[in-house]
C-alpha cells in the first residue's frame, strides 16, 4: 500500500495553487476584458468579485478537501454517498479541459522554438494559422493532422507526466519553478513594456476607470466570470491539491494568498500586454482599438508583432515572454492531471502513482488527438465555451448548494476557524448559501438566453450539439459508469 504523502510545507500547497489557477486565462482573457469593460473599472469590478464569490467559494473547496483528507470523489462522498457523482462530475469536466488545453501547451511549445529566432517572420498571423495550426477551412473539414501540434503535444504530456508522476513530491519539486518564475519573468516584462515609447497610451486604456462601466451588468457578468474560471474552481483541483494538506494547516490565510497571487498574475499581465499594445499603436499610427485581439490571437498574432517591433533584444524578449507563457500553461495542466490522479490514488492505494498517472496520461493524450487536427482550433473553441459557460457553472452551483444546504456548515465552519488566523462566520455562510447560487443561477440563464438568440460564433448548429451539448449531456451518464468501473464510493 503507497503511504500517504503531503506537501513538503503550508507554502509549497500556496504555490500549487497559484500555480493552477494562473493560466493563460490570465495573460490573455483578463486584459481584454479589461480592454472591453472600462478598464480601470472592470479592476475594481474584478477585486469585487474575488471577495464576494471568488474567496467564498475557494475556501469551501480548500476546506472540504482539507478535512475530508480526499480527493474530489471521496471528499463529496464523504458528505452523502450520492455526492459522489458531483466529484466525479467535476473531474470529467477537468479530464476534458485538460484533453484540449494540451493543445494550446503544445502551441506554446512551438512558439517557445520559434522565439529563439523569432521564427515567425513579419506575418505573424500567417505564421500563427497556416505553419502552426494549418488550419482549415472550416469546422466540418478536419484535414488531418498538423504535425507541428502533434509534435510538441506529445513532448507536451511528457512534461506534464513527469511533473506528477511521483505525486506530490514531483509536484512539490515542479512548483518551485513553474509557480515563481512567472513572477519574476512578468517583472522584468512589465519594466520593458512600461519604458517603451506610446506604453502609456495603453496603459490609460488598462487603468483609468470609466465609472459609467460599473452600471453595465455585462461588467459585473464578465467580472464575476472571469474570477470564477481563473480561480481552478469546479474542476476538482483545489479540493485534491487540499487532501494532500496536513488537517491542522492554516487554511484562510492560504486561501487568500492564492486569490492575491492569481490577482497579482492577472494584473501584471494586463500592464505588459497594454503597455506593448500602445508602443504598437504608435509605432503603427493607430489607436489602442485597432491593435487589440482577444483569445489565442493576442498571444500567439499580436504579441509577435510587437516582439518584431522591439529596437533590440528581439529574439531574447520571445524567449523570456513565451518561456513564462509555457511555465504558465504547464503548471495549469498538470493541475488537472493530479486532480484525477489523487482521486485514482485514493481509491487504490496499492497501485503504485506512476503506474496510475501513465494510464491517465495515455487516456488524455489519445482523447486530445482531435485538437492536433488542422480543425483542432474550432473544435477547442466549441468545447471550451459548453464547457466553461455550462459544465463548470452548474458544478460549482452544486457544489454551493450541497455545501450550503445540504451538510452542516456550522460544523464546517467551525472546523475552518480552528484552523485559521482569520476567522469567517455568517458572511461566508450567506454568500456559499446565496449569492454564489444566484449569481451562477443567473449567469447559466443568461448564457442560455444568448445561446438561443443566434449561434456561437455563427458555427453550424450541428456542429454545437454533437461537439457542445452532446458531451455535456454524456457527462452524468460517464459519472455513473466512471463510479461503477472503479467502484469509487468506498474508501
Amino acid at each position: 500500500m503507497t503511504e500517504k504523502l503531503f506537501w513538503p510545507s503550508r507554502w509549497i500547497f500556496i504555490l500549487a495553487a497559484i500555480g493552477s489557477a494562473a493560466g493563460l486565462g490570465n495573460l490573455w482573457r483578463f486584459p481584454a476584458l479589461a480592454f472591453e469593460h472600462g478598464g480601470g473599472a472592470f479592476v475594481l469590478a474584478i477585486i469585487i468579485a474575488n471577495l464576494v464569490i471568488g474567496i467564498p467559494l475557494l475556501l469551501l473547496e480548500v476546506g472540504l478537501g482539507q478535512k475530508m483528507q480526499k480527493g474530489t470523489v471521496q471528499a463529496f462522498a464523504g458528505i452523502k454517498s450520492a455526492f459522489r457523482y458531483v466529484g466525479w462530475a467535476a473531474l470529467i469536466m477537468g479530464f476534458i479541459v485538460l484533453s484540449y488545453y494540451m493543445a494550446v501547451v503544445a502551441w506554446g511549445l512551438d512558439y517557445f522554438g520559434a522565439a529563439f529566432t523569432t521564427a515567425w517572420g513579419d506575418d505573424t498571423k500567417a505564421f500563427f494559422f497556416e505553419n502552426v495550426l494549418q488550419l482549415s477551412e472550416g469546422v466540418g473539414t478536419i484535414g488531418g493532422i498538423s504535425f507541428p501540434v502533434l509534435a510538441a503535444f506529445i513532448v507536451g504530456w511528457i512534461l506534464v507526466y513527469f511533473s506528477v508522476w511521483k505525486g506530490v513530491k514531483s509536484v512539490s519539486a515542479v512548483v518551485k519553478w513553474t509557480a515563481t518564475l512567472p513572477f519574476l519573468i512578468l517583472f522584468i516584462l512589465v519594466i520593458r513594456a512600461v519604458t517603451l515609447e506610446g506604453a502609456g497610451i495603453g496603459i490609460s486604456q488598462y487603468l483609468i476607470p470609466q465609472w459609467g462601466a460599473l452600471l453595465d451588468p455585462q461588467l459585473w457578468l464578465a467580472a464575476f466570470s472571469q474570477v470564477f474560471f481563473s480561480l481552478s474552481l469546479a474542476f476538482g483541483i483545489m479540493i485534491a491539491y487540499a487532501s494532500l494538506n496536513r488537517r491542522e494547516n492554516e487554511i484562510v490565510g492560504s486561501v487568500i494568498w492564492i486569490a492575491v497571487g492569481n490577482f497579482f498574475v492577472s494584473f501584471l499581465s494586463g500592464l505588459v500586454v497594454f503597455g506593448t499594445l500602445g508602443y504598437m499603436a504608435l509605432q503603427q499610427g493607430v489607436v489602442v482599438s485597432d491593435v487589440v485581439a482577444g483569445g489565442p490571437s493576442l498571444v500567439f498574432v499580436v504579441l509577435p508583432q510587437a516582439i518584431n517591433l522591439l529596437p533590440a533584444f528581439n529574439a531574447l524578449f520571445a524567449v523570456i515572454f513565451f518561456g513564462m507563457l509555457l511555465t504558465l500553461a504547464i503548471d495549469s495542466a498538470f493541475s488537472l492531471l493530479e486532480a484525477l490522479s489523487t482521486t485514482f490514488r485514493d481509491r487504490f492505494p496499492e497501485v503504485s502513482t506512476k503506474k496510475i498517472t501513465m494510464v491517465l496520461s495515455l487516456v488524455g493524450m489519445v482523447a486530445g488527438l482531435i485538437f492536433t487536427t488542422k480543425a483542432g482550433l474550432y473544435f477547442l473553441d466549441i468545447v471550451d465555451h459548453f464547457v466553461v459557460n455550462y459544465g463548470l457553472i452548474i458544478i460549482g452551483l452544486l457544489e454551493a448548494v450541497i455545501v450550503g444546504w445540504l451538510w452542516k456548515i456550522d460544523e464546517f465552519t467551525d472546523y475552518i476557524n480552528a484552523h485559521s488566523d482569520i476567522k469567517v462566520g455568517a458572511l461566508w455562510q450567506f454568500s456559499i448559501k446565496f449569492i454564489i447560487p444566484i449569481f451562477l443561477s443567473l449567469l447559466l440563464v443568461w448564457n442560455l438566453i444568448n445561446e438561443f438568440k443566434e449561434p456561437y460564433e455563427g458555427y453550424p448548429v450541428e456542429a454545437l450539439i454533437w461537439l457542445g451539448v452532446v458531451p455535456l449531456l454524456a457527462v452524468p451518464f460517464a459519472a455513473m459508469l466512471l463510479d461503477k468501473l472503479v467502484n469509487g464510493h468506498k474508501t
